[in-house]
Order: C-alpha cells, then structure tokens, then sequence
C-alpha cells in the first residue's frame, strides 16, 4: 500500500511540477523527518542527470569554499 503522501509526489511528477514546487509541498507536509527525506529522493531522482549534475556540481563548489 502506498502512502498518501508519496501519491502526491508522485501525481507531481507525472503532472511534471517543477522540483522546487514539489520540494516545497514536502516541506510543508505533517510528516516526520524520514518520510519528508524519502519523499525528497524519489523527486529528485525523477530530475533529468543534467540538472541533477548541475546541481551536484554547484553544492560541490560552495561546500569547497573557505568559511569565515
């Protein structure tokens, strides 16, 4: 049985929302930490390989800057 919530993400993506606006709907959701997190990974592992490389490469160079 699927959850409802992950019904949602789902009918998201195949209505093809925007990431952001499903990442945000997960944020707003009465879920714990877990389900929030297992949610966000089926979005993001719809996301076409070029945005997700994009974006991976992009935390990669902020995370490998100095802090302070």
């Amino acid at each position: 049985m699927r959850s409802a919530p992950k019904r949602e993400v789902e009918r998201m993506l195949s209505e093809r929302y925007p990431f952001e606006v499903i990442e945000s709907r997960i944020e707003g959701m009465t879920a714990t930490d877990d389900l929030k997190a297992a949610l966000w990974l089926l979005a993001w592992s719809e996301q076409a390989v070029a945005k997700r490389d994009r974006t991976i490469n992009e935390a990669l160079t902020l995370a490998g800057r100095p802090q302070g």
